[in-house]
Order: C-alpha cells, then structure tokens, then sequence
C-alpha cells in the first residue's frame, strides 16, 4: 500500500506535468495568433503552406525541420573526430562556427523570421536572390511561404552555412546516412538483382521494374530508416492493391510507339536503394531496345538528405564495382559499360532540380535544360518532392488530370512514380481520397499508397534533335 509521502508526490508531479502542458498549449495558442494561422484546411487550387494547422507543411516546420537541424547538429557534434581526419585540423573551428550558425538558422524557423538572402557566392547564388526578392512579402517566411519554397530554401541555407567554410565547403553531411542505407539493404539489391537477369523484352516485365522503380521511392530517409523486403521484386503484383492510379501500360505503349532516336530521362530522387531500382529499370530499357539511351538527371547539392548526388551516384557505381559478391561486381561492370558508350548518361550539374521554382517555370529560367529535357520520348520524375515541383505545390482537386496539373509543362511525355508522401495529389478515381482518408487520416504521409501517372505528348520525327 503506497504511503502518504508517496501519494502526495505523484499528485505533484501530475500537477507539475499538467502545468506544463497548459503552458505549451498558451504558447502554441499565442504563435498561431501571432503568425496568422488558419484552423481551416486549404482550399482546391490554394498552394500548400504551413500556415495550415491541419497541413503535413505546418508538421514539417513546427516539427520535423528543428528536429532534423537539431539531429544534424548532434552529427556534427558526435563526428567531429572523423571530420577533422577527413577534411583537416583547421575542421575544428569550421565547425564550430558551423554548428552555431545551424543553431540560428533553427531559431529563425522556429520565430517564423523572413527569409534572408543567400550572402556566399555560388553558381545558383544570383538566381536564388531573385526568386526570393520576387516572392511577395507574405511569402517570405517559413509558415507563410509555399511550402516547397520554404523547404528548398531551408537546405539550399544549410548548403550555403557549409560553403562558408574553407575545410567544409565539399563536405556531404548526409553522405554517411546515405552510404549506410546502401549498406544495410545489400541482401534485398541482391536477391532483386538475381531476378531480374535477363528478363526478355515484355510489357509485363517492363511494368514490373518501373513499378520497383516507383516503390523503391519508399525508402527515403527523412521518413523512415526501414529498408524494402527481401523479395519485393518477386513480390511486386502484391503491392498493386496499393496503387492509386496506375498508367504503366500507356508507358509502355508511348515508349514502344516513339520515333529514333529515342532517349528516356529519369530525374533521381533517392540514393542506395531506389537509385539502384532505377539502375535496373534504365538497363531493362537499354537492353530491350526501348531506347538508346538513358540519362540520369541528379541534384548539385546535398538535398533533403538522401536526395541522389553526383557523388552518390559514383560511389553507389564504386560500391557494385568493387564489391565481394561477383553478381554486383558484373553488374557495376556493366553499368560502367554503359557509361563508356554513353548508353547511360550522368548529366551535368544543373541547379535548377535545388531551386525553389517549380517545373512550369522551367522554360522561363533555365530554357537550356527545358530543351534538352525536350529530346528524350519520355521524363520520368521520381518521387514526392520532384511530384510537389511538378505540380507546384497547388491543392488540386485529387480528381483533376495530371496532363492539366503540370499547367503547361510539357516538354515531352511526363511520366511520375510516386509514393505519396505529402498531401498532395491529383488524377486519383473519384472517392478514392475521402475513403482512405476515412480509414486513416493520415494516410497521405504514410507511405503505403502511391501513384504511376503519364501525360503522353505525341510527337513526329521531326521535333527530334537527333
């Protein structure tokens, strides 16, 4: 029987914790006032923000964004004796100076302050300060901004905290996440790799390696550190159930119908993993005829954590190359083949895929790369992020037509693969979003639905550069 003494103290620990909670509560209560936060949901044709209570956005930047600079700066903190050997002892003051600038990057997100201009030079320095000095005075802070504005904004900061730094500057902060995720899921690549050797030229097992290629999106590390199932290629027709719109069959007749030269560009999302599910898909592709060549499109920067670098495109490459297991050695050798005789192309650097416009704007600020898009019969974009750019980040009604959602981005046939991430969407069958979200409200941010859509452009042989 618990005594008087012991009674009274869990009594004034409830209080205490109660108290607390009233506290946030007010301080919640007071933010929202201050910053202008709306209880209703966004209305169709409204661009996401965080200004949303209800928002996935409001989420990320009340939460999930301090969260990861805190976790970043613990890294750092952690790791300094790996940095220092790795890029010098004059590391340690870089990183302090570092550490302590990423501090106050938290606390302009967490008071909602306005955006400041980007101070370092760097090739996207100039074309960064004008798009945000072109942005209304609304939407330059963090919970008033678009949402996608206001998250590319935040790791292009973080980018440029590291440029300032002479030790730093080619330093990935999110290279060891990444490597270790291609790690960890070695036994899954491998078991898929030996069920997809020399799979003959078919519809049906073009659509079963784009449809690893668009689940493979799931393993993204800013949601999960969970790797796929060992037999997810083996097992792919399962995950069907899940599919939300599923127009793999109208890629398949695209491809098979576009006129020489045909070229098909993937513009990456995910390193380790869906990288190399990508890698598969681009080999089918090669290896079937369905195209002549296959080109890679990757982010300049490190990006929304595990978003696919040159570099990690060259070190998943060195990995499969040098590796014990003679299946991933052949393997690397004959991406490295495919390289050499330009099958695959690694395209260059371009800063436009880690600026905040979106796809529509594409022609506008950087025409050389709408037009080099325009030669390919097909643009594969992976991903949710690459999805939010495509669409722009707008609340479409889920029912709207993906071709019209892309409000005039149509350099060629646009096809996305897309596990949905984010409540975003468009072109799903009618209902089909007030069921799920019947069944779990936040089904959107789970992971577990997801999406295969394609807005063909038919095109002559003449609109071919050749």
């Amino acid at each position: 029987m618990p005594s008087e003494a012991s009674s009274h103290t869990e009594v004034t620990d409830a209080t205490i914790a109660d108290n607390e909670a009233t506290i946030e509560q007010m301080k919640e209560l007071k933010f929202n006032e201050k910053n202008l936060i709306i209880y209703t949901p966004p209305g169709v044709n409204e661009e996401l923000s965080a200004r949303f209570l209800s928002s996935f956005a409001f989420v990320t930047f009340k939460r999930r964004s301090p969260g990861l600079l805190k976790d970043l700066i613990t890294f750092l903190q952690e790791r300094e004796p790996e940095i220092i050997k790795e890029c010098g002892d004059y590391a340690h003051f870089d990183l302090k100076r570092t550490i302590w600038s990423l501090e106050l990057l938290r606390g302009e997100m967490i008071n909602n302050d306005e955006f400041q201009v980007f101070r370092v030079k760097a090739p996207d320095t100039e074309s960064w300060n004008k798009f945000l000095m072109n942005l209304s005075e609304d939407r330059r802070q963090w919970f008033s901004a678009v949402w996608m504005h206001a998250e590319c904004y935040m790791y292009r900061r973080i980018w440029s905290i590291f440029q300032r730094s002479e030790t730093l500057v080619n330093y990935d902060y999110f290279g060891d996440q990444k490597m270790s995720a291609a790690r960890r899921v070695t036994p899954q690549m491998k078991d898929v790799l030996e069920a997809t050797r020399k799979l003959a030229r078919s519809k049906e097992n073009f659509q079963q390696l784009l449809k690893l290629s668009a689940w493979g999106n799931r393993y993204d590390l800013s949601m999960t550190d969970a790797g796929p199932s060992a037999k997810i290629f083996r097992q792919i027709s399962k995950y069907d159930k899940d599919l939300l719109a599923d127009q793999s069959s109208d890629i398949w007749k695209d491809l098979t119908e576009a006129c020489d030269p045909v070229y098909v560009d993937i513009v990456c999302d995910n390193a380790g993993f869906e990288l190399f599910a990508d890698l598969l898909l681009a080999e089918y592709i090669i290896e079937s005829g369905l195209a002549r060549r296959v080109r890679f499109h990757v982010k300049a920067i490190p990006w929304f954590i595990s978003d696919v670098t040159h570099q990690d495109f060259l070190w998943l490459l060195g990995y499969f190359r040098k590796h014990c297991i003679p299946e991933f050695r052949a393997f690397g050798k004959r991406i490295q083949g495919y390289l050499r005789d330009r099958s695959f192309i690694l395209c260059d650097k371009s800063y436009f895929w880690t600026s905040g416009h979106d796809c529509s704007q594409m022609k506008r600020v950087q025409p050389c790369l709408y037009v080099y898009i325009s030669e390919a019969a097909l643009v594969i974009f992976k991903g949710d992020l690459n999805y939010r750019k495509l669409l722009g980040d707008i609340n479409y009604i889920s029912t709207a037509k993906f071709s019209d959602c892309l409000r005039g981005f149509q350099p060629t046939s646009v096809c996305a693969l897309r596990v949905i991430k984010s409540d975003i969407y468009c072109g799903l069958p009618v209902c089909t979003v007030d069921w799920l979200t019947e069944d779990n409200p936040d089904w959107m941010i789970s992971g577990e639905k997801a999406v295969i859509q394609v807005a063909i452009k038919h095109r002559l042989s003449s609109d071919f550069l050749v």
